[in-house]
């Protein structure tokens, strides 16, 4: 990796994910920003005679992912401490750059700890999105000064009374920040399920076994690692302990509602991590709450909460971000699926958008954005819609739609470089 960067650069021959041009070939980079994304002989004729020009060699590139990784007590099921008694685990296994993220949100309930999470973070390259994590609930006013970002979080567990939630939800609003309220992890979450069973067997072997399994065993609690939990296809069974939980939280948040005013709450953007399953009655709720939903892919009904209008984000700390797009387009039941377009989405400009004071471009490249991306080794491109989730209009060529690596091919895209606010920070710049 060369970490002295050039003013500009150019580089064609590849296929580019870009909302401003689906066709797009090439990208120029001027510095820390996304200067123009296009075609090759127009990128070469916008650049400048000093810039360095690079050949994809038929590469893809993507805005970077945005991971999320749970520190402590946060990573295991219902709260309980880490198997191995200590967060040293969990701190080693950060999600990385050169994985093909830009970004990582990082919860945790230690403040000592998550200051040391996110120097890591920022050593590895990356931006950090940090959210301490409170255990209980506040009883008083709030200073956002104390914090390392503009959002709290609060750990809701089955014993937590439903009045603690509202007062945290007033105490954010009131203090200008978001709060992020943070249920139990559901089960084992698919995406490094499947990246596990990557050399055994496939995808589809993976979902049916999720998919038979004893809906008895859902409710058990499972110590899983966070990084090992990266999208387990298995829907939590209606009616469980998670459902009911939800259906407190949604009552304290819309009691806070009342107290605050609509506007206020509205205007924070609160966020509820960790929903699994959800009937359509939460999906209207969380509509009317304008609550961002972050959730694993394969384990909450992507395909209602859209219908819903509900923000969504995906959350992953995988080593191959795109299992989590897989997991989405692939899950067992229809109601948990959604395209590979909205996965991804929902996993860099959607993670971007959740996140309080988020940059508008942050998460897409386009003119005016920040230069933080990847460039894929894919196999081919194409557009993926998920069976039985919308229309075919979609994968026509005449929508328009930008391409991304498919997910069908007999391995997933690998990432060859990454690249945050114009600096390479992972992998080697294209050659000429």
């Amino acid at each position: 990796m060369n970490s002295a960067q050039p003013g500009q650069r150019v580089w064609v021959n590849g296929s580019v994910y870009s909302p401003a041009d689906p066709f797009a070939t090439a990208l120029l980079v001027d510095g820390p920003t996304v200067a123009w994304v296009g075609s090759d002989d127009a990128a070469r004729g916008i650049a400048g005679s000093n810039a360095v020009l690079g050949d994809l060699r038929a590469a893809v590139v993507t805005p970077a992912f945005v991971a999320h990784h749970l520190l402590g007590d946060l990573a295991s099921p219902r709260g309980e401490s880490s198997v191995s008694g200590s967060d040293d685990g969990d701190a080693a296994r950060l999600p990385r750059a050169r994985d093909g993220y830009g970004a990582v949100e990082v919860l945790g309930t230690d403040p000592g700890k998550l200051a040391e999470a996110v120097r890591r973070i920022r050593a590895d390259g990356m931006h950090a999105l940090p959210v301490l994590v409170r255990k209980e609930a506040l009883t008083g006013d709030v200073d956002p000064a104390s914090l390392q970002s503009p959002s709290l979080g609060l750990a809701v567990r089955e014993d937590t009374p439903e009045d603690a939630v509202r007062r945290h939800l007033v105490a954010c609003t009131h203090a200008g920040l978001q709060a992020v309220l943070v249920l139990p992890s559901p089960l084992p979450d698919a995406a490094s399920t499947a990246e596990a069973a990557a050399d055994g067997a496939s995808a589809s072997a993976s979902a049916s076994a999720s998919a038979s399994a004893d809906a008895g065993d859902a409710a058990v609690a499972v110590a899983v690692p966070a990084s090992t939990a990266a999208g387990a296809q298995a829907a939590t069974p209606a009616g469980s302990t998670g459902t009911r939980l939800l259906d407190r939280v949604l009552s304290a948040a819309e009691a806070a509602r009342a107290e605050v005013g609509e506007r206020p709450f509205r205007a924070r953007g609160h966020r509820i991590v960790g929903v699994a399953d959800l009937d359509d009655a939460q999906c209207e709720r969380l509509a009317s709450l304008a609550c961002t939903v972050s959730c694993r892919a394969g384990q909450a009904p992507l395909r209602d909460l859209a219908r819903a209008g509900v923000p969504v984000t995906l959350t992953t700390d995988a080593e191959n971000p795109w299992t989590a797009v897989k997991a989405a387009l692939d899950a067992p039941q229809e109601r948990l699926r959604t395209s590979a377009r909205a996965a991804f989405l929902a996993l860099t400009r959607g993670a971007w958008r959740a996140q309080a004071g988020g940059a508008p471009l942050a998460g897409q490249l386009a003119p005016g954005a920040e230069a933080t991306l990847a460039v894929w080794d894919a196999e081919s491109v194409m557009v993926q819609q998920a069976q039985g989730t919308g229309a075919s209009w979609s994968t026509d060529p005449r929508a328009r739609t930008p391409v991304l690596p498919s997910l069908d091919d007999s391995r997933l895209p690998l990432c060859e470089a990454t690249m945050v606010a114009g600096t390479l920070v992972s992998g080697d710049e294209p050659r000429p």
